[in-house]
């Protein structure tokens, strides 16, 4: 029996948007087959234990009296360019409410915490740089994933230090943070110096369980292309690459290209200027006449709630977009790719571009190039690399590199230091 069998961890997560849902089932997953109990805390703890059991599947009747779920209010955004990932005071708040919420839940299922994990960590760093905060706050040993580490890359300036203030790398210094993880292993060394702790590159796991019959959408979209070449996009925000995709389906219209593009899931209209949103919806109004035949996007069909029903979309692409812009961590986009083995267009650079090149899962292009999207789509399509040579992707490594086992290796290491 595993010595972290009587262990407690408390997740905590105050976002359920995007992949959040995802990474929350998975890790609770994971810590549950190290022999831990979970105490979530999150803003939909139903819907959490209803993806925890798909997830975990059979073994779902082994949880009973191991895993209790508890309502977490929803993090508000920053007052600095509406982003989540915090200013001084909701910070703060971030700490005192999760703190609170805790104890509450402590209360209520009887289990005491030995470990407190964030993972997204990032929510809890923004604008306090102050070691002393957990413990003040929190006073439990606690860990986390941190996902936008990209600013430790910066060459030294008096700006980067200002910039690592802001980013309250600080509190990282704590003395009940035994470690963290990170999902772009470029910038560790830096980090370490940092922070005087152990900062383990984490696997970007992804679920890849399909429902038993293609969901209706992926049935509706495999129609539509009638045999075109599929590129699609699931998470329609502007760091995706979103409007570059749509340009791209444009120049294919124009040159009738015989390939058929998909925009899934859900859109903040606010993230888009006007004249983008008036574009937006002309092409809206295009495609319900019929008068654009070549893109499936319904800006009204919100976030795929399931996500064995978003693993059945994505599985029907021929290709995956994950030319990021403006984006520098990991992608849970490659992880699906890898799972499913479609190529990616991706944007050369930064974390994605160089997992791309290394792995050989597909073509990077220029920030931005409809242009040059439009010419992989060809080669892709045809198993080419840009060099001209047979594409050769190692999505078994990747696979393996970004693995469930890998996950509950490190955890199972975490456990052990509490």
């Amino acid at each position: 029996m595993s010595s972290s069998r009587a262990k407690t961890v408390a997740l905590i997560d105050p976002l359920w948007i995007g992949h959040h849902p995802m990474y929350f089932s998975q890790f609770t997953a994971s810590f549950l087959r190290n022999g831990a109990n979970v105490i979530g805390l999150c803003p939909a703890p139903e819907a959490a234990m209803t993806d925890l059991r798909k997830a975990i599947g059979g073994e779902a009747t082994d949880i009973d009296g191991r895993v209790f779920f508890h309502e977490l209010p929803s993090g508000k955004r920053s007052f600095f360019n509406g982003r989540f990932e915090g200013d001084p005071l909701r910070t703060f708040l971030r700490w005192k409410t999760a703190a609170d919420h805790l104890s509450d839940a402590e209360a209520l299922c009887g289990m005491s915490t030995d470990l407190v994990y964030f993972p997204y960590l990032d929510s809890y760093l923004r604008f306090l740089p102050f070691s002393g905060i957990p413990q003040f706050l929190l006073n439990r040993p606690w860990s986390g994933l941190y996902l936008r580490n990209h600013h430790h890359g910066e060459k030294p300036s008096p700006i980067k230090s200002l910039r690592l203030l802001a980013k309250g790398d600080a509190i990282l210094q704590s003395d009940l943070c035994p470690g963290i993880g990170v999902l772009d292993e470029r910038f560790i060394p830096a980090m370490e110096k940092l922070s005087g702790k152990q900062v383990i590159a984490y696997p970007d796991v992804t679920q890849i369980n399909l429902p038993e019959h293609p969901s209706p959408l992926a049935v509706a979209v495999k129609q539509k292309a009638a045999g075109r070449g599929i590129i699609g996009i699931i998470g329609l925000e502007r760091r995706k690459g979103f409007l570059t995709l749509l340009r791209t389906a444009e120049l294919a219209r124009d040159r009738d290209l015989p390939y058929y593009f998909v925009c899934a899931g859900t859109i903040r209209m606010q993230e888009f200027s006007a004249t983008e949103r008036e574009h937006i919806s002309a092409l809206v109004k295009k495609i319900a006449t019929g008068e654009i035949d070549n893109l499936h996007f319904d800006p009204n069909a919100g976030r795929i709630p399931d996500e064995a029903d978003y693993n059945s979309l994505f599985s029907t692409f021929d290709l995956a977009w994950a030319a990021y812009e403006d984006f520098q961590g990991s992608s849970g986009t490659l992880s699906k790719a890898a799972a499913f083995e479609i190529p990616c267009i991706a944007t050369a650079g930064e974390c994605v571009g160089h997992r791309v090149r290394n792995y050989q899962l597909g073509i990077n292009i220029s920030e931005g190039s409809a242009d040059e999207a439009l010419t992989a789509i060809p080669l892709l399509l045809a198993a080419i690399g840009n060099d001209g040579q047979a594409l050769s992707p190692d999505y078994a490594a990747y696979r393996e590199h970004h693995s469930q086992d890998r996950l509950d290796s490190i955890l199972a290491g975490l456990l052990e230091l509490v």
